[in-house]
C-alpha cells in the first residue's frame, strides 16, 4: 500500500470540499478564503451575468449547518452600507448550506494598513467600523470576532465588517 503526503491529503481534501452546484445559477470560480466554518468561493452568478462570493459550509463541520443558516439570516436581516449584502441561501445536494452575498473587491484591514493612510484616512475608516457595529449592536447583535482581517476596504473606498458566523442576537 502506497501512503499519500501530507500535501496530496490536503489536495484530496480541497476536491472533496468542492461544492457541487450543478444544476444552479451559480458556477464556482475559485476559492477567496478559508475560515474556521467553511470556504468563501468566488462564483458568477449566471441569472444576473454577475460575480458572487458563495460562502459554504466545509464537509469535514456538517455540525455547524445551523451556524452558517443563522450567519445568513443575520446578515441578511441587518442592512447597512457597512455589511455585505445576502443575496441568496441554499443547501448543497450533500446536505451543505451555503449562501450567496456580494463580491467586494478590495483589501482587508491589516493587508491595507501595510501602507499606513494619512491619519484623516485611517480615522475614516474607524468611524465607518464604529458606525457598522453600533448600528449591528442597536439591532442586539454582537460580532464577537472584530479583527483587522474581518474587516474589507472595497475599491471605491466603502468599509465593509464581514465574518459574522460567531454573532449573538
Amino acid at each position: 500500500m502506497m501512503r499519500l503526503s501530507d500535501a496530496m491529503v490536503e489536495h484530496l481534501r480541497g476536491l472533496t470540499d468542492w461544492p457541487d452546484l450543478t444544476g444552479s445559477r451559480y458556477e464556482i470560480r475559485n476559492i477567496i478564503g478559508r475560515g474556521g466554518m467553511g470556504t468563501v468561493y468566488l462564483a458568477l452568478d449566471h441569472a444576473l451575468d454577475r460575480e458572487v462570493a458563495i460562502k459554504v459550509l466545509s464537509v469535514e463541520d456538517q455540525t455547524r449547518g445551523e451556524r452558517l443558516a443563522r450567519e445568513a439570516r443575520v446578515l441578511a436581516r441587518l442592512e447597512h452600507p457597512g455589511l455585505v449584502p445576502v443575496h441568496d441561501y441554499g443547501v448543497l445536494g450533500d446536505g451543505r448550506p451555503y449562501y450567496v452575498m456580494k463580491y467586494v473587491r478590495g483589501a482587508r484591514l491589516d493587508e491595507y494598513a501595510a501602507n499606513p493612510a494619512e491619519l484623516h484616512e485611517r480615522l475614516r475608516i474607524f468611524l465607518r467600523i464604529c458606525e457598522t457595529i453600533a448600528f449591528a449592536h442597536a439591532a442586539g447583535v454582537i460580532h464577537r470576532d472584530l479583527k483587522p482581517e474581518n474587516v474589507m476596504i472595497g475599491a471605491f473606498g466603502e468599509v465593509l465588517v464581514l465574518d459574522w458566523g460567531t454573532a449573538r442576537v
